[in-house]
């Protein structure tokens, strides 16, 4: 502090007023935890990317990266790991593809196939009996 000392009975009251203020667990936690919102941000950025990544690009990678890394470790030169390379990145294509594939198909799936825009053709199937 740059200005005077709290006198006697000032520095009490403080004192009274922080035991008060320490008796309030949840006041207290939530002081306590106050830096700690790193840790949510964190966990918020990993369940966006978890959303956005399908799990089964996630598993794929996992696979695709044991593969590679036990075939890697045992012939360790350069054309092999070029090689792996190649193919660890490939395989991380088509999954990734894949599932954009089937998330569209599945957003197609839950719309109403005879909900058609105007001006589109029709099958005789879909028009209603006179």
């Amino acid at each position: 502090m740059d200005g005077p000392s709290l006198s006697g009975r000032e520095r009490r009251l403080l004192e009274e007023i922080e035991s008060g203020l320490r008796q309030d667990t949840r006041l207290d936690r939530k002081l306590s935890t106050m830096g700690a919102k790193r840790r949510r941000r964190v966990r918020t950025a990993l369940r966006r990317t978890a959303r956005r990544i399908p799990a089964g690009v996630v598993v794929t990678a996992l696979v695709m990266t044991a593969i590679c890394l036990s075939v890697g470790v045992r012939t360790p030169t350069v054309a092999v790991l070029t090689a792996l390379g190649v193919v660890w990145a490939a395989s991380l294509a088509v999954a990734a593809a894949a599932a954009v594939l089937l998330r569209r198909r599945a957003g197609a799936r839950r719309r109403d196939p005879l909900d058609r825009p105007e001006g589109r053709e029709r099958r005789p199937w879909h028009k209603p009996e006179v």
